[in-house]
């Protein structure tokens, strides 16, 4: 029984403290860590066309996390997201996909279908970066399972599960 909780002890706690090491071609040995999750906000700044449901990227000013949860109530302007920083020898930009995924499809006012989106950005090294999803059209609020994964050079590196209700 001693071994059982020990065993356990040791997979919470890996749990807990894990991060990802990867080893890129291009930028050396970089470990992606996760420093906070949850229901987020801010103010919106510059759009960009994109592949997804409402036909664009918008990046947040001012950026903040005011809730640590990975529940998140399917609410119109609900934004929702992760703040991880990817240590590295330098600090420069480097190319990260993020994906999310939905529960279902979503098909949005033009009867285009997404089953998940999935952009390339540039984000620094050292410094703490921020990725958000916010609920912005009525075709979004779909509650259940949403996934948020992030790739270095094609290999996912971090996944998140929230779930909206």
């Amino acid at each position: 029984m001693k071994f059982i909780y020990t065993l356990l002890s040791f997979f919470i706690l890996q749990t807990i403290f894990s991060q990802a090491v990867i080893k890129s071609k291009s930028f050396g040995t970089l470990e992606l860590k996760e420093l906070d999750y949850g229901l987020s906000k801010g103010e919106y700044g510059t759009t960009e066309s994109a592949n997804t449901p409402t036909g664009n990227h918008i990046w947040l000013k001012d950026f903040a996390m005011i809730k640590t949860t990975d529940s998140i109530k399917a609410v119109k302007k609900a934004n929702f997201g992760v703040v991880y920083i990817v240590k590295a020898k330098d600090t420069v930009n480097i190319p990260i996909d993020i994906e999310w995924i939905y529960p279902e499809k979503v098909t949005n006012n033009k009867g285009e279908k997404f089953k998940s989106i999935r952009y390339t950005t540039e984000r620094p090294t050292n410094i703490p970066s921020a990725s958000s999803y916010s609920l912005d059209e009525p075709y979004e609020l779909v509650k259940g399972k949403w996934e948020m994964n992030l790739y270095i050079e094609n290999k996912r590196v971090y996944t998140k599960t929230f779930i909206l209700y």
